[in-house]
């Protein structure tokens, strides 16, 4: 049965507030190529928006019993109209209830909202009740877990923050023993561009990494975890003296709150400090700033608590390694010597090493490889750079490549530090 437009239109908008992207027709199909469905049993689907999953199931095996639950009464209507009576649809939350294994597998796409928009009483409700939200996580993350209760199988998609941050670990450790598949697709599969797994669960999962495009799966090989984390590419290992950690911090800068307040074009007045972007970080340089920042820590901080703007004391160095705030799998930093204050996205050093030699080991080309591939996501996270391994070997010649600017000398100097 298909779905009018005027039905639909209703229930559009509402997903966005709660998190749900319709999955494209041939992802869900693409997906469910992926598994074989059982000949009898159960599929769930706990966030069916228009019921478009449990539609491409029944088309695979009309005699699988289906049902669908949704927070979204719209939703329920959308799906009601699709489906008609061949599946059970419910207007309720699957993150509430006790009930366990209800069904045989649980396809979907669970909602993907940050804990930021949670309201007070359901984010409460999910960090007390769910061993993977921790941090920061997605609540795509808890909604998976609560996916695993209810079935023994699982094929949906979700964001593919979970394979790298720091935040997901607990739900990595989670789904380590029972992942059996997991492809990523391609980043303008959904209307707004966003990196998405597609992820198979089961009791004896056999740990395969792939691609899934609209052709299907390609490059199947074995998924590994390092470091904690799930490359989609192969990685370099690197044995280290320990971690960066371990010597020195990697901070972030300043978040003023309000950048037409806080920060102008000049000229400066009594007080106010040279700064610099992260897009104006690059390898050994920066690209000319002609902004000035009013550091007025009190003010910034009323603006947009919980963020500290950190104090003059950590920024007012005669030097120190500035770090861009995105990498897209290359890290750039630069040593600044005008006592800038970088904004949002960049970070600086802390520690008693050689800024001219962490300048040159981050710039290398080594450590991108090592970096790359683990943390995928675009921002740069201190945390993620805490675990590089410290090379073994001496860093006078880094400091010394970094110093000239000159990028193959840093890259044959790290190499030999590491004892590559």
């Amino acid at each position: 049965m298909g779905t009018s437009i005027s039905s639909r239109a209703g229930w559009v908008t509402e997903p966005r507030k709660l998190g749900q992207w319709p999955t494209p027709d041939w992802l869900v199909e693409a997906v469910l190529d992926t598994v074989e469905l059982p000949a009898q049993g159960t599929v769930l689907d706990p966030a069916c928006g228009d019921g478009r999953w449990l539609e491409a199931v029944h088309r695979r095996n009309p005699a699988l019993e289906l049902i669908g639950w949704d927070i979204a009464p719209q939703a329920v209507a959308a799906a009601r109209e699709r489906l008609g009576d061949r599946a059970e649809l419910v207007c309720r939350s699957a993150l509430t209830g006790d009930e366990r294994n209800v069904a045989d597998w649980v396809v979907g796409n669970p909602p993907f909202i940050r804990p930021q928009h949670l309201d007070a009483d359901t984010r409460a409700h999910v960090w007390e009740c769910f061993a993977s939200a921790t941090d920061k996580v997605d609540l795509y993350a808890p909604f998976t877990e609560r996916m695993l209760e209810l079935a023994p199988s699982v094929a949906i998609v979700l964001g593919d923050t979970w394979l790298s941050l720091a935040s997901y670990e607990a739900f990595r450790d989670l789904l380590e023993p029972r992942i059996d598949l997991v492809a990523p697709v391609p980043r303008d599969a959904f209307t707004a561009t966003v990196g998405c797994v597609a992820l198979v669960c089961r009791p004896d999962g056999r740990q395969r990494l792939a691609r899934l495009d609209r052709a299907g799966l390609h490059d199947v090989r074995p998924l590994r975890r390092v470091d904690g984390v799930y490359p989609l590419v192969d990685t370099v290992d690197l044995e280290g003296d320990g971690l960066l950690g371990d010597r020195l911090q990697l901070r972030m800068g300043v978040v003023c709150g309000s950048y037409s307040e806080f920060v102008h074009d000049g000229p400066p007045a009594i007080g106010d400090v040279r700064t610099c972007r992260g897009k104006q970080v690059h390898r050994f340089r920066f690209d000319p700033s002609a902004e000035w920042l009013r550091y007025r820590p009190r003010e910034m901080l009323d603006r947009r608590p919980y963020v500290a703007p950190k104090s003059r004391a950590l920024f007012d160095v005669p030097e120190k390694v500035v770090l861009a705030g995105t990498s897209g799998g290359r890290l750039r930093c630069a040593v600044d010597t005008e006592r800038r204050y970088p904004l949002d996205s960049c970070y600086v050093s802390q520690g008693a090493e050689d800024v001219w030699a962490l300048c040159g080991l981050l710039n290398s080309s080594l450590v991108s490889s090592w970096y790359g591939p683990r943390f995928p996501a675009p921002r740069v996270k201190a945390v993620e750079l805490h675990r590089l391994p410290w090379p073994v070997g001496d860093l006078s010649r880094v400091a010394e490549a970094a110093r000239a600017s000159d990028q193959d000398g840093v890259d044959a100097a790290v190499r030999e530090a590491y004892r590559c």
